[in-house]
């Protein structure tokens, strides 16, 4: 059965929200796709996205050791100069998915068809790889998906490396495109623009080929829970003046950007209106008392959202360690609603990315 897809969350900033948006739209794609099987590869050193998705921090803190960093094992046996990069690439037993855990079996929040190859075990110590070796074990994981006999959908979380690690180009490798989220500020895009800059270099040389899907305009503030209309865009939610105004500035330059770096925007826009519509997210500031919880005890929104459902209830109540959250149905029905206006944007584009 096919790889569907591959997408991976990158951003050379850290604290952009890769992170949050790897664990949130991978189970809520996996709830959402049920005859689909999810694999999650976190590429990240320290191993956040690995943490929330076995129960958070301090869940994670109790279970064994070797259910975390699978990718560095994956990696490490393909390094092994005893057997050999060719060994391990083309060996018939080889399979990917001999290094990933179901996470259900470990965290109940998750849905049973999410796989995680995990990270966050110890600190790494890359070794840069050559260009040959890493389109070689790229080549052979996706193949070794290829042939399984479960549709897989994959989804990369990455580190904030100013310029991509050996790790995040493996990411790159393995995914056709990106989505790059960041805060909505003049600094946070001018280190965008490098980014950027180094894709499009890269793209250049051939040595990836992956595009950027969209660009997510993070944590923005939010006027009032009202829809907006912005140049096409219909936004959930009415962002303050000053957002709007650091918006329609940023998205000047990005479509500048896209049209100067051609081929990298999957959808680059005949417009700076189309670039806006098809190539640009707006993610409002999520609420702290819905996001930390759902953080800090691995629960999804779209699990906590079931639950509220079948509660029946107009509240819940989250005990973090000694912390308490209350959060009101309203706050955590706005919070799902942008998770899912986001993913539906995410796999409208995919889509539409595929067949052109």
């Amino acid at each position: 059965m096919p790889l569907q897809s591959a997408h991976v969350f990158a951003s050379h900033i850290g604290h952009t929200g890769k992170t949050t948006l790897s664990f949130q739209m991978s189970s809520y794609y996996a709830s959402k796709h049920s005859d689909c099987s999810v694999l999650v590869m976190d590429l990240s050193e320290e191993g956040d996205l690995t943490k929330r998705l076995l129960g958070g921090v301090a869940a994670a803190s109790q279970l064994t050791e070797s259910l975390f960093g699978g990718v560095f094992r994956l990696l490490s046996a393909a390094d092994k100069r005893e057997t050999g990069l060719t060994s391990w690439l083309w060996s018939s037993t080889f399979n990917v998915l001999d290094h990933a855990v179901r996470v259900a079996d470990h965290n109940p929040a998750v849905p049973p068809n999410l796989f995680l190859i995990s990270s966050g075990s110890w600190p790494r110590h890359e070794k840069p790889l050559e260009d040959e070796a890493r389109r070689a074990i790229c080549s052979r994981i996706q193949s070794s998906l290829e042939g399984s006999s479960t549709n897989w959908k994959l989804f990369c979380d990455t580190d904030g490396d100013r310029r991509p690690s050996p790790f995040t180009m493996i990411a790159y490798g393995l995914c056709n495109q990106a989505i790059v989220p960041l805060h909505l500020n003049q600094a946070d895009l001018d280190r965008t623009e490098t980014m950027l800059g180094v894709l499009h270099d890269l793209r250049s040389r051939g040595e990836i080929q992956t595009q950027v899907l969209f660009i997510v305009w993070n944590f923005v503030k939010c006027l009032k829970d009202e829809e907006c209309e912005y140049k096409g865009l219909m936004l959930p939610f009415t962002p303050t003046k000053v957002c709007m105004d650091i918006l329609n500035s940023c998205n000047k330059r990005l479509f500048k950007n896209a049209q100067e770096l051609e081929g990298l925007f999957v959808h680059s826009g005949a417009s700076e209106e189309d670039f806006i519509q098809s190539s640009t997210a707006v993610l409002r500031q999520l609420a702290d008392n819905v996001l930390k919880p759902s953080e800090e005890l691995g629960l999804p929104f779209v699990e906590m959202t079931n639950r509220l459902t079948a509660s029946g209830k107009k509240s819940m109540k989250f005990q973090s360690g000694e912390v308490s959250y209350d959060a009101k149905s309203d706050t955590i029905e706005t919070v799902m609603s942008s998770i899912k206006i986001l993913e539906d944007k995410f796999e409208a584009m995919s889509l539409v990315g595929r067949d052109a």
